[in-house]
């Protein structure tokens, strides 16, 4: 029997994607850096482990396992990302950090691989074969991110980079469909969007797009529109200018953080078996948070 789709966690998007992921198939998630795209992935791996009860891998060639950890512990508990990573805590705050840790490492459905480093699509299919023999399978793997990945070229004299990424893709289409697992794969824009007066991301916008369409089912690109607000990132401010929007757990500062919850738009424009749209949702980067309503304020 065919295994059921994986949900990612916001409600709009499954329904628009006929259901969630699909098993044996491969998605790109893909956006500017610090846009989200990683913690977009990582909530779909958390809302597969601890809502649906089924095995996710996060294969992170970019973040620590630590650093995974952090945020997978802030989502769960409503802790700042960055009192967890300073370790500026109270005593309530660590008996939820210490419970949320506990009740993971019970449910064991939840694994990192990878830790920063640049393994070879090999290198990551022994990783889940290591979770198919603990859990008899894998039902999500995520892989953050493709520019990062080690192909089958990268030694040969030509470094002929398009054929490697084609080749890295191909095997991951390759792995998905052997572990009928659905795989996603985190992917960098170009600064494209950033020199247009209209930034939402467009296909011709990925870094590897003809490897990408070739072989994935469907194209998910995050577009966050205070992300291009240049008010973030100048100044120095010794109190929260609005404690509602900005935490006062976070100053002083140089530069606004991120605002407690944003707008952002999933735009599906490539759906090979489905429809294509744009979803809004709310996210909020500071507890490495998306959601499917949008509660006040927002930006």
């Amino acid at each position: 029997m065919p295994k059921s789709r994986v949900r990612t966690g916001l409600t709009a998007l499954d329904e628009l994607l006929g259901g969630g992921l699909r098993p044996g198939r491969v998605t790109a998630v893909a956006a500017r850096t610090s846009m989200g795209k990683s913690m977009l992935a990582l909530a779909m791996a958390r809302d597969c482990a601890f809502r649906q009860g089924r095995p996710a891998q996060v294969a992170s060639l970019e973040m620590s396992n630590e650093g995974l950890m952090h945020r997978t512990l802030a989502a769960e508990t409503g802790v700042l990302t960055e009192r967890i990573r300073r370790r500026d805590l109270d005593p309530a705050e660590r008996d939820l950090l210490r419970a949320a840790a506990e009740d993971a490492d019970r449910n064991a459905l939840l694994s990192f691989g990878g830790d920063g480093t640049t393994p070879t699509v090999a290198d990551i299919g022994r990783s889940c074969d290591t979770v198919v023999g603990r859990h008899g399978h894998l039902d999500l793997l995520v892989v953050d991110y493709l520019g990062l990945m080690r192909g089958a070229l990268q030694q040969r004299a030509s470094g002929d980079r398009p054929d490697e990424v084609a080749r890295v893709v191909a095997d991951l289409h390759e792995l998905a469909t052997r572990l009928e697992a659905a795989v996603v794969i985190v992917e960098q824009l170009t600064r494209a969007p950033e020199l247009r007066d209209d930034h939402r991301p467009r296909l011709t916008d990925l870094s590897n797009d003809e490897a990408l369409l070739s072989h994935a089912e469907t194209v998910i690109l995050l577009h966050r529109p205070a992300y291009y607000d240049p008010q973030h990132r100048t100044g120095f401010y010794d109190r929260s200018p609005d404690p509602e929007l900005y935490p006062a757990d976070l100053f002083p500062r140089h530069g606004l953080p991120e605002a407690a919850v944003q707008r952002a738009e999933l735009l599906v424009l490539h759906n090979r078996h489905g429809r294509t749209g744009t979803v809004e949702v709310g996210v909020e980067l500071a507890r490495a948070r998306f959601f499917d309503s949008l509660p006040d304020p927002v930006r």
